[in-house]
């Protein structure tokens, strides 16, 4: 028995107005669902992405979600989203026009990274499709 894949990833903010604008009208992620100052999800590719305000989903689950983050307070992470090598200076350009600094860009290997802030600070990655093994 195994996992197939990580199909969701939450992060905090308490201004989902401008995360909301930032990765639907910035980023392209396709929206999918609100409730108004509580969360916002939104697709990425065959993933989810799901930005909850920790002020409203700290300690106090519904009937239908747990609590999300009552084990330790939000904090700033780091995650990635897989583009196609093709596209990796079109994705550079489009940060660049959107005046989003580029903190760093890394070559592993074969495959290549851009790593910028989103407006609360996580750090986000834009990694190319040949990074890892798990296509296969």
């Amino acid at each position: 028995m195994k996992f197939t894949k990580i199909i969701e990833t939450s992060i905090y903010s308490s201004n989902l107005k401008v995360m909301k604008d930032f990765y639907i009208n910035i980023l392209g992620l396709d929206f999918v669902s609100e409730e108004q100052d509580r969360h916002v999800f939104l697709k990425a590719g065959k993933s989810m992405l799901l930005i909850f305000n920790p002020d409203k989903t700290l300690n106090n689950g519904n009937d239908i979600l747990p609590s999300h983050g009552v084990y330790s307070p939000p904090s700033i992470i780091h995650f990635a989203f897989e583009i196609k090598k093709d596209d990796y200076e079109k994705w550079k350009y489009l940060l660049k026009e959107n005046k989003i600094d580029i903190e760093k860009e890394i070559k592993f290997g074969n495959s290549k990274s851009i790593y910028f802030r989103d407006p609360v600070g996580n750090v986000v990655e834009l990694i190319t499709n040949d990074a890892w093994p798990v296509d296969v």
